[in-house]
């Protein structure tokens, strides 16, 4: 009994350390990677006057549960986006993976009079439309490592994560105040009893 103790034992320390292995050489390929060189790229192409722009890559995710009876099951949805964003202003570059190829699509543009109202929550932007319905919501995390197809990249980008979090805040801050929105909470109940 003692011995499979040990043995158990063991393996998860050699489990452990082969995860951390892994982790760290994904954590300094992504520090300067050509996937991040990708990225910036096509910000670099697609939005305009695009150096007065920081980029980054960002991500979205969308759990829904479903089901009936017995069975409930459970949907993650997965969105990339190439972000360029500065002082009142935001572009969002849809992005697809495939193999070692990054394609992408028209991007979207936000202004505070696009948007009905936004709000910042643990480095996530939520964005929602003038009926303050929400949009979508945003994460630039400083941390992006290849984890499964649903986790293509290894992106290190912690500067551009904070200054991310920054620009988050003063947004939400700008479209809320634009659109006299003092109170999310209560903002997000109206539009709930008002849709």
């Amino acid at each position: 009994m003692t011995n499979y103790i040990i043995i158990g034992v063991v393996a998860v320390v050699i489990l452990f350390v082969i995860v951390y292995i892994k982790m760290t050489i994904d954590e300094k390929k992504g520090a300067n990677s050509e996937e991040k060189q990708k990225v910036k790229d096509i910000v670099k192409k697609v939005v305009p006057n695009s150096e007065a722009y920081t980029a980054a890559y960002g991500t979205r995710e969308e759990y829904s549960f479903g089901g009936g009876g017995r069975t409930v099951t459970s949907t993650t949805k997965y969105w990339y986006y190439g972000v360029a964003f500065k002082p009142g202003d935001l572009y969002l570059v849809p992005l697809s993976f495939e193999g070692g190829d990054v394609s992408y699509s028209e991007p979207l543009h936000f202004q505070k009079g696009d948007l009905g109202m936004a709000e910042t929550k643990n480095g996530l932007l939520v964005l929602y439309g003038k009926d303050r319905k929400e949009l979508m919501n945003l994460f630039v995390v400083a941390s992006n490592t290849k984890e499964d197809k649903y986790h293509p990249v290894n992106i290190q980008q912690k500067e551009e994560a904070e200054a991310f979090a920054r620009f988050a805040q003063a947004f939400a801050q700008d479209v809320n105040a634009a659109n006299g929105i003092t109170d999310i909470k209560a903002a997000k109940k109206e539009a709930r009893k008002n849709g």
